[in-house]
């Protein structure tokens, strides 16, 4: 079956089509001008999507996504979804079965083919295969990351959630958020 072509295929947008249609994603932006110069000096800005696998995907990880993925395409951006397997093995619903967590990431790749996300322009990225690779950069930076915040500071991240309270939070829960830091740290310098 041949590819269907995109509106957006061969079209060429400048900097400030581009900074519009990359707007229409998020409700605020802090940094504009650093946007904009970034987009006028670099034709091809890498954005990184950052997701989790679920059993039970949601209108934001499945359309939503979908939408927001097209649109960076869409401005001419080169996409990279950082599927983050290695952190579920947290949830204690999934445990540590990385193969069955990776089956779970190949399914919601199949619900974004079907909701017509533009996979022919996306890397696709399992972040266990990167801190396999790179686990001498990666846990100095995750060790640095957690020595710079307290439990309570971690922890209120946590109460809000309702499976869990401030007493009974798995410890999972408390170095994941120094894990996800460490990640995106890692990969701003070429993980």
């Amino acid at each position: 079956m041949p590819r269907r072509r995109r509106r957006w295929d061969n079209v060429v947008i400048n900097s400030d089509e581009k900074f519009a249609v990359l707007r229409s994603i998020g409700d605020e932006c802090i940094y504009e001008d650093e946007l904009r110069g970034l987009l006028k000096n670099k034709p091809s800005p890498t954005c990184c999507v950052w997701f989790e696998p679920s059993t039970n995907m949601d209108i934001e990880q499945g359309i939503m996504k979908t939408i927001y993925v097209n649109r960076m395409v869409k401005a001419g951006c080169a996409v990279k979804i950082v599927t983050a397997d290695w952190f579920l093995q947290r949830h204690y619903k999934i445990g540590n079965n990385l193969s069955k967590i990776r089956n779970i990431g190949y399914l919601n790749i199949e619900m974004w083919k079907a909701a017509g996300m533009d996979l022919d322009r996306v890397e696709l990225v399992w972040l266990s295969d990167e801190l396999n690779l790179h686990a001498v950069d990666y846990w100095p930076v995750a060790m640095d990351v957690s020595r710079r915040y307290t439990m309570t500071r971690i922890a209120r991240i946590f109460w809000s959630n309702a499976e869990h309270g401030p007493q009974i939070l798995p410890a999972a829960e408390i170095i994941y958020p120094c894990m996800q830091v460490a990640s995106i740290l890692c990969e701003k310098v070429g993980f």
